[in-house]
């Protein structure tokens, strides 16, 4: 082991290489999810020629499968002793999971019948669940400063960012190499999950040493999880994440309807607006680290959906037809990415020191499963609620079909009025959120104070 580098991780401020380090497998982990939830489908449903509505069953029924993996998973992990640590060891599972399971899907040939697609979506979210849940969990056990927390989430959401403007390049690049099908862009996106992979996960098993916990108690099965849902602090961290993802979920399941079918878009335009969103999110996720230094995690999160309320709406007044302004837009409500997705998980893992304190149990497996669970049915609900209120205002999405008048407005609304109102419902929610910087200095002082004392 390195010991430069385990010594600039135990001191106050993480270096930035440790932050870097931690922050890679998030490279992998978004530019993973992103073909997988905007491309697969039509790849699979268009060139591979399987049957639409077979395709779209797939994934829903493997995507709901899939939210009872991470209770049992943070359930594993918080019991998972090795020499090398709790998560460490997750880490090395998840990556060649995500490997192997992106080249079957990504690389497959006309021919695979639909229960190659279930098994292989099965095995890559579950790659994805290990190797994100791991991740979360190893960056909250490095540090346990309020404001250190902040400026390391920070970093994990850069670099999501990261992967998903890769991510989203590569199609562009392959058609300008000449390369112009459907399987070599799909090829070209895989190819570079697996380089990625060893490069982003191995550091962080090699150089990150997991500090010790002094904590053996365990609760037993699910009665651990209706313990932790019984607690104020995390019962509504889980309320925030849950309305703030819902509403983030929504304006992902109808953008592309609502810019080609209300602003005269074409298709191909999805991708510049999506990389102004992530552009935009990379370059202010910093500033929201810096604010919830200055005023606290949960004021800066408050701050951020009343922003995106107001930043998100101007776009039912932003001219239609040219494809920059427009971008422009979108890239003032991508400036609170950052926010929405790093403040709650940083939020969680000061919850994760007050359970400690007052249970002498180490539950930041369990509490990150509980989060990503209710992330992940947050998406399903977006895109099952979106798509029955369209369904309900007459609204074809079938490409070329001029929509009756009342049907736009009804996606208008749905689109701009629902994740807007979401966002100010969650302000009130989110301002009684109590444990503030000083409430958890006196939180890991005490827990010190027990450490020094246990290892006397």
């Amino acid at each position: 082991m390195n010991g430069n580098i385990s010594t600039m991780q135990t001191s106050p401020s993480l270096s930035r290489p440790i932050m870097a380090i931690l922050a890679a497998p998030s490279i992998v982990l978004s530019a993973f999810t992103l073909p997988l939830a905007v491309y697969l489908p039509s790849y699979y449903s268009g060139y591979l020629g399987l049957d639409l509505a077979a395709v779209g069953t797939a994934f829903m029924v493997v995507r709901l499968l899939d939210i009872g993996v991470d209770p049992v998973l943070g359930f594993l992990m918080d019991r998972t002793r090795t020499p090398i640590g709790r998560y460490r060891p997750w880490l090395l599972l998840g990556g060649p999971l995500i490997m192997l399971s992106i080249g079957m899907l990504f690389m497959a040939d006309r021919g695979v019948g639909i229960a190659h697609l279930v098994i292989w979506l099965l095995f890559a979210y579950g790659g994805w669940s290990i190797l994100g849940l791991a991740q979360l969990s190893l960056a909250a056990n490095v540090t346990s400063d309020y404001h250190e927390r902040s400026r390391m989430f920070g970093w994990w959401q850069v670099a999501f960012m990261i992967g998903m403007l890769f991510a989203l390049l590569l199609p562009k690049l392959v058609s300008l190499m000449g390369m112009n099908s459907a399987a070599d862009g799909m090829s070209a996106m895989a190819w570079f999950v697996i380089a990625v992979t060893p490069i982003a996960v191995l550091p962080a098993v090699i150089f990150v040493r997991e500090r010790k916990r002094v904590d053996q108690q365990h609760s037993a099965g699910w009665r651990a999880y209706a313990a932790l849902m019984r607690i104020g602090l995390v019962r509504r961290v889980l309320a925030i994440e849950a309305m703030l993802g819902l509403a983030a979920g929504g304006t992902a399941t109808l953008m592309l309807f609502f810019f080609t079918n209300v602003k005269g878009l074409q298709l191909a335009d999805a991708g510049i607006l999506l990389i102004g969103n992530a552009i935009a999110g990379l370059v202010v996720t910093p500033l929201w680290a810096y604010l919830a230094k200055r005023v606290g995690k949960h004021r800066s999160l408050a701050i951020s959906a009343c922003y995106f309320a107001l930043a998100h709406s101007l776009l039912y007044i932003a001219p239609g037809g040219n494809v920059w302004v427009l971008a422009g837009v979108m890239m003032l409500g991508g400036a609170v990415y950052g926010a929405t997705s790093m403040l709650p998980r940083s939020m969680l893992a000061d919850v994760g020191d007050h359970i400690m304190l007052e249970t002498g149990r180490d539950q930041t497996g369990l509490l990150y499963a509980l989060l990503t669970g209710i992330w992940k049915i947050g998406q399903a609900l977006a895109v099952g609620l979106m798509f029955w209120a369209l369904d309900k205002v007459g609204f074809n999405p079938s490409p070329g079909v001029a929509n009756p008048p009342g049907a736009i407005v009804g996606l208008e609304l749905l689109f701009l009025g629902f994740p807007a109102l979401l966002s100010l419902l969650a302000v009130p929610v989110i301002l009684r959120y109590s444990l503030t910087s000083e409430r958890h200095r006196e939180i890991r002082s005490a827990l010190d104070a027990r450490q020094a004392a246990a290892a006397e």
